[in-house]
This record gives structure tokens, sequence and C-alpha cells, in this order.
């Protein structure tokens, strides 16, 4: 579809080159399994760095205790029989689906039993997990496809194949799903990173970025519609595995927008007006409270977007951007009023968390938490830049282009004193630093060196203490090298200290 067709189909759309943002230019390894092999390969449309990612896991505040024990094991066992029974003998699943269930419930167990160490672990992981989610009453037959996937998954994957790296991707030869290792909980089904590669693909036919596959495209949502649930009265793809103290199954705000936005964007390029259904049927996340939904009162006062269902105090500042992002392109792409509505309200909460994310000198990853790591300062100025481009607020417009400076820029520097000290009494060397440093305090007297000291100072007034030996000139070098970037950003400043006779 080209730019002009775009602005065809929705009145008022934006530049193509804001609402598409850049071309895809990211590449992955994936584990592709394909019966007993599995081969690492570099997938181009495998989504790469925090973008994709579910974040930093939230601490875990309420000590949650292991999914289930020994004793429990065998209820949870019973649990997910009966579940399935009980959905059978009301019609809710078909006699295939039934006996599908049953014999990947079967072979997994089986495996399970033959397998020793780590490998034991991480499938059990998932079993219990099932298990747990059936004894909670939970194991409803909306959930059934997305739920014994993941364990026929694990059981095909734990016996034979290599240890993937930590939030590693794998996926599995004749499906274009991709799952994510989190060590000690198995393979998981991952909705941020399938609907970013959804994006991928999307992206590289609309700007010949890369192979257009269409055909895989479709096949990539039509699994990931295979794999939803309904989660109240909307359509959600939900997490099946406990992550900073939140049980599941949960949701997360981003994945949500994130499908969203892919559905609008691949009707268009497939030219499939009924993928739209699907992304019109997701949007009551974002009317509904937590835990059900991600709907919440900001720390601005605004209507935010959560990142976790199960923290409704958690307000991580890039995931919510980007639930802005997905509802405007979706409701710029089709015209549609309830996302319009979604993402107007919740903008005006964007714009003003916009000064509560500024630290000075760099972001912050949440309100009132840590500062972002360097990748999650890079995405959280990419969603700003591209809400910059979208609307042309000047309120995103300077906050991308300050957090840019933020990264490349050196600390500024510079010496307060003193300009005189008395011999042999101990006193400050002051100076002003204007971001996160390591700073170094060298003093000479004559040519030699009688002070080295270094340290972590932050944005503002530091001191280092120094008791001068004698009375004269003492020539003073102050460096600073910021910490954040690991780039070599240094600045220096230099003076000179009178130290007095004492007395």
């Amino acid at each position: 579809m080209t730019c002009p067709q775009i602005a065809r189909f929705a009145a008022g759309l934006v530049a193509c080159v804001a609402l598409w943002g850049p071309a895809p230019a990211q590449a992955s390894d994936v584990l592709v399994v394909d019966g007993p092999r599995a081969t690492l390969t570099l997938d181009p449309f495998t989504p790469t760095g925090a973008d994709a990612d579910l974040g930093r896991e939230p601490p875990d505040r309420v000590g949650v205790a292991p999914l289930a024990g020994a004793s429990a094991r065998s209820r949870g066992q019973r649990a997910v029989l009966r579940a399935l029974r009980t959905a059978r003998r009301r019609n809710m699943i078909s006699r295939r689906r039934y006996r599908g269930y049953t014999r990947i419930l079967s072979l997994a167990r089986k495996r399970h039993r033959r397998l020793r160490g780590a490998r034991r672990d991480e499938l059990g992981s998932v079993i219990a997990t099932l298990e747990e989610i059936a004894r909670s009453e939970q194991l409803k037959p909306g959930r059934m496809p997305a739920l014994f996937l993941i364990l026929r998954r694990n059981a095909e994957f734990w016996p034979r194949s290599p240890f993937p790296a930590d939030r590693g991707l794998v996926r599995f030869r004749g499906s274009q799903l991709l799952f994510e290792y989190y060590a000690g909980k198995g393979l998981q089904l991952q909705p941020l990173a399938n609907f970013k590669k959804a994006n991928l693909m999307h992206g590289a036919c609309l700007k010949n970025a890369g192979p257009c596959d269409p055909a895989g495209l479709r096949r990539l949502l039509r699994e990931m519609v295979d794999t939803s649930t309904r989660r109240g009265r909307f359509r959600t793809w939900e997490y099946y595995f406990e992550f900073g103290g939140g049980r599941p199954p949960w949701i997360s705000g981003m994945a949500q927008a994130t499908a969203i936005q892919a559905f609008g964007r691949a009707s268009g390029l497939l030219r499939e007006p009924g993928w739209r259904r699907y992304a019109r049927q997701a949007l009551g996340a974002f009317t509904t409270r937590p835990p059900t939904g991600v709907a919440t009162r900001g720390p601005a006062g605004g209507v935010h977007y959560l990142q976790y269902s199960f923290a409704p105090r958690l307000f991580i500042f890039n995931a919510f951007l980007q639930s802005v992002i997905g509802l405007f392109d979706y409701s710029e792409l089709t015209g549609d009023r309830t996302a319009r509505a979604l993402y107007a309200r919740a903008e005006r909460e964007a714009r003003r968390e916009v000064a509560l994310s500024d630290t000075g000198d760099w972001s912050r990853y949440s309100f009132a938490g840590a500062e972002s790591t360097a990748e999650y300062h890079e995405l959280l100025r990419e969603f700003l830049a591209g809400l910059c481009g979208r609307l042309r607020r000047g309120v995103y417009c300077s906050a991308a282009k300050r957090y840019a400076l933020y990264t490349t820029e050196p600390a500024v520097l510079k010496l307060l004193g003193p300009g005189t000290v008395s011999k042999g009494r101990a006193s400050e060397v002051r100076f002003s630093l204007s971001k996160l440093s390591a700073v170094q305090l060298t003093i000479r007297r004559s040519g030699k060196v009688v002070f080295d000291r270094v340290a972590t100072f932050g944005r503002g007034e530091g001191s280092f203490a120094f008791r001068p030996r004698a009375a004269g000139v003492f020539r003073v070098r102050l460096a600073a090298k910021e910490l954040r970037t690991g780039r070599e950003l240094r600045t220096y400043e230099t003076g000179q200290i009178e130290s007095l006779p004492s007395g």
C-alpha cells in the first residue's frame, strides 16, 4: 500500500514516515526447532531490544510461594482433567480437541518423568503452571488452545533441544509463532514479541526494506487469533507464567496495543478488512480496570494504561507511550472512533507524564522508580520521537531532543572551591556536576601528586575531603566520565588552591 493510498484510506492521516517510523532494521538469532534438529538462524523479522521485551521484572513484594508443591501435584492433575471433562460435557470443546489435549498432557507427564536436572525442572514448571491455573478454576475453554500449545512445545523441546539463552527466542518449523525462554519457567508464548514481529513483516512489505512475506504475516496473525482468549468482555492475549509476583493469567497493555496496531496495519496490506474485528474486540482492555484490564488513574491524575494488569501502581513510561501510539495508529488507519477516544483520553496524561520521566540528566524507567538503563532510555526517546512525528506536539519533540543530548553530551563540571585552605586542617574540594559520572580529583604540589581519588557522583554538588600537609600552591584537576552510555564522554576542570600556614 502506498502513502497516497493510506492517506485516502484514513482522512487526516499524518505523514507516512511519522506513522510507520523507520524501515525495520532488526534481525536476531532464533533457535528453530525441526523435529530432532535445532538450528540457530538469523531471522530478519525477529524483534530485538527493549521494545519487544516485557521489561524489568517487577520486584516480588508479596513473597509469592512456588506454583505447586508436591502435596498439590495430584490435586492439580485431577483439576486439569476435571476442567477438560467439564468443557467436553458442555460441548464447549470438540471431542477431537478433548482427545488432543489429553494426549498432550499425557505426553508431557511421561517425558517429565524421564527427564533429569534442569530440563526436568523447566518442563515441570510449565506443567505446574497449568495445574495451578486449573486448581484456581481458571482453565476455561478459551484458554486451552494457548495453554496446551505451550505445554506441547515444551514437551517437544526439553528432551533433546539445546538450552537457549535466558530471554532467547525459539520457533518451531511450520509455525510463525515466537516462544521466549524464561529461565526456570520454560518456553512461553510471548504476545508482544509476536505482534512486534508482525509489524516488522508489514514494514518490510510496505517499504521494500526486506523480504516481503504476506503469507507468513497472514499465518502469524491467524496463529495469534487462535491463541487469543476472552477476558471480561474483550479479546486478549494472556501471559501464562509467574512474573514479578504476578500470577498467571495476566495481560500487558503494551502487548495489547501492539496487537491492535498490527491487525490494523495488516488489514490494509493484505486487503482483508476482516482483520480489524480482532483489533476492535481488543479495545475493551483499555476501558477495563485492573486486574482484568489495564486502565487506571495515572500519576499525573489522568488515564494511564498499565504494562502489567497485576501491578496497578507500577507506571512504566515507555510501555504507556507505546500503548498510546498503538491506539493512535489504529484510529488513524481505520477511523475507529472508540480507538480515537481511548488514545485521546490517555494522551493528555502522557503529556503530563513526560516531565515525571525526566531526572534532569537522564530518564526514569517508571514513576518514582529507578533510572532507565541505556537501552530503555533509548526506547523512551524513540517513542517520544514517534509521538513528536505523529502529533507535532512540542512536549514530545523537545523531550526526544533532550533525551538524545543526555546520551551524547559530556558532563558539565565546575570547580567551586575553596580558594584557600589551612595547612593540616580538613577541608572539602567542592564541585558541581550536570550528570551522573565517575569523578576523579588529582591534586599536585610542585609537580608531585599528593592526592588522587575517584568516586561516583550524581547530578548536583559533590566534594572530596582534602587535608593539605604543607603550605603552598596546589594544582587541582577534576575529570568526569559519564557512566550510563559506556561512551568515552569525558570533561575536565582545573584550578588551584593556596594552602596557608596553620594558625
